[in-house]
């Protein structure tokens, strides 16, 4: 399981800067449309809390594929899932942009926070400037 986990980890890499704080609403890169960011975005959150992973997988862009796969996005949100409950309803939602220190690549986020019957949860999917699916975190609040 842990192995499984690590697969995961490069996609989210990016993600982690984020962890724990509150996302200060950093204006998008240019290009990028909030509506968009968001829209696709919901998507992906349904996709995983409805077991997609697969299609989900399918969606990250190439070097994000290679770091992971299917059962590794089951591993992960299964975990969460489990302490926090089925979804229950969407509480807030925006849009930010964020840049990679390493390399100076721009990108935004969609952050979600969702009720859980359990737990509420907090999603971050990251899309490059392309809109290509960069990867995912959720973390239990």
């Amino acid at each position: 399981m842990k192995k499984r986990l690590c697969l995961l980890a490069l996609p989210l890499a990016l993600l982690l800067l984020l962890a724990g704080c509150k996302v200060s609403g950093n204006p998008l890169p240019e290009g990028m449309e909030e509506e968009t960011v968001l829209e696709q975005g919901r998507e992906v959150v349904a996709m995983l809390n409805g077991g997609e992973w697969q299609e989900v997988y399918s969606l990250l862009r190439a070097d994000a594929q290679e770091t992971s796969g299917p059962e590794s996005i089951q591993s992960y949100m299964e975990e969460r899932l489990d302490k926090a409950g089925a979804y229950k309803l969407e509480t807030e939602a925006m849009a930010t942009g964020q840049k990679i220190k390493d390399t100076g690549e721009e990108y935004g986020t969609a952050v979600f926070y969702c009720k859980h019957e359990k737990k509420n949860l907090m999603y971050r999917v990251a899309y490059s400037t392309d809109m290509e699916l960069m990867g995912i975190q959720v973390t239990v609040r």
